[in-house]
């Protein structure tokens, strides 16, 4: 009776959907970069030439495509000839992955969950198997894939115990079935693995594997980026990293109480949507703040910021680890205001202080991990904040709370070699030696 439901609301809605799409692909054919086959791939036509009989890995945001592109770099390594397809779901993260998209690798929407859509879709390209990152649950694709013998693993999988009760409540048993037809669930932590339990999955197609997103590799060419950029800049620097709306106010209220005790300190402020970057811009000329924009900049790792900036504001893509690398220390953003937080992993791989605000139940999982180490602070208000600020600009510290952060992160790495060792027994073809 549910996927009777769930098919006849989706097809009501298709004339909705369908021009939605159609205005979102056809901006998103107008401007660079050019996506011209937008439309007909959200509903499952794939270009002439696609190489089939491959691996298809879906993830939906850019954040998650970036956990997997080390990846996809072994499997290019240890399969050459194997294609590899990487599809996710919104133009905006389409427009910033195409640019930075390994060689080789095949890119496509995947197609809204329409029986047609998605069987079109799966006939034309035939993978070997499917991967998906994190909990992407689409009823008719995992139909179609069991239907056609297609396995689908979910990789990076959480699951919050609120969203395994709505589950519960609205997908009811039609939905754990739909589970259970996946091959495996390989969930990040255990509190994912007890909830996909609870849900009604079976425990023999549960394992747990970590986070993908913890086999962070720093390269020696970054290192040498922000080392350049360090030896020009002696005043303690920190990273408000992917704020939301409303968050900016709180970080330049703990930024003023922090330059109370460090004149010379300075915050790079990287707002996490691109389109929001002229607001916050527009603020900080409100409130007179001395402020550089890392557009204005010629040279990443070689600019060298005035001696009156106070804020620097990094309105770039991409960048992430690059501030991260010449900060002193993190806040991570979308945890001060109720959004539920963002990645904490790529400060911790660098050997930073991490601090975050008390909204962080989206990867609550991932956070308890490094709150049971002592190795992230919570900080409730701005003037938490501050104050923890000013207590890191003390060398001492802060080498003590950066360690304690790496130590954790090391300590669950390996996530890599394990997704691999789940995909091989799909992959026929002869490895590389």
């Amino acid at each position: 009776m549910r996927s009777i439901i769930y098919n006849t609301l989706i097809h009501s809605a298709l004339p909705i959907v369908a021009g939605i799409s159609w205005r979102k692909c056809r901006k998103a054919a107008q401007t660079e970069p050019r996506l011209e086959h937008c439309f007909a791939q959200k509903f499952g036509k794939l270009p002439a030439g696609i190489k089939q009989n491959g691996v298809l890995i879906h993830a939906v945001s850019l954040g998650e495509t970036r956990s997997v592109l080390p990846l996809i770099s072994e499997l290019q390594n240890l399969y050459p000839d194997m294609p590899l397809t990487l599809t996710n779901g919104s133009v905006r993260g389409a427009k910033q992955l195409v640019k930075t998209l390994p060689a080789g690798i095949q890119y496509s929407f995947l197609p809204l969950d329409y029986p047609f859509a998605v069987k079109r879709f799966l006939k034309q390209l035939q993978p070997k198997v499917v991967v998906i990152i994190e909990t992407e649950i689409w009823p008719n694709l995992i139909q179609a894939c069991h239907d056609l013998n297609i396995p689908i693993l979910l990789v990076n999988a959480r699951l919050k115990r609120s969203s395994m009760q709505s589950y519960q409540k609205y997908g009811g048993q039609w939905l754990c079935d739909k589970l259970n037809q996946i091959e495996t669930i390989a969930c990040q932590f255990k509190a994912d693995h007890d909830n996909f339990a609870r849900l009604g999955v079976n425990t023999n197609k549960l394992q747990t594997i970590g986070n993908l997103k913890f086999d962070i590799s720093i390269s020696d060419q970054l290192r040498q980026q922000t080392n350049a950029w360090k030896a020009h800049h002696n005043g303690f620097i920190w990273v408000a990293a992917s704020t939301h709306e409303d968050e900016e106010a709180l970080m330049l209220e703990a930024h003023k109480k922090l330059l109370a005790k460090q004149p010379n300190a300075v915050l790079i402020l990287v707002p996490r949507q691109a389109d929001r970057f002229i607001e916050v811009e527009q603020s900080l000329l409100r409130e007179t703040w001395h402020y550089e924009k890392r557009s204005d900049w010629q040279s990443l790792e070689q600019h060298t910021l005035r001696q009156t900036t106070q804020v620097v504001l990094a309105d770039s893509v991409g960048e992430m680890l690059f501030w991260m690398g010449i900060s002193d220390a993190a806040f991570i953003g979308g945890s001060m205001v109720n959004f539920g937080g963002h990645n904490i992993l790529e400060p911790a791989a660098w050997q930073k202080p991490i601090l975050s605000g008390p909204h962080y139940q989206n990867l609550e999982a991932l956070y308890q991990v490094f709150i049971d180490e002592n190795a992230i602070q919570i900080c409730d208000t701005p003037e938490e904040l501050a104050s923890q600020l000013i207590a890191l600009t003390d060398d001492k510290t802060n080498s003590k709370w950066g360690e304690i952060a790496f130590q954790t992160f090391e300590q669950n790495t390996g996530a890599l070699q394990k997704v691999l060792s789940l995909l091989e027994p799909y992959l026929s073809i002869t490895k590389t030696q």
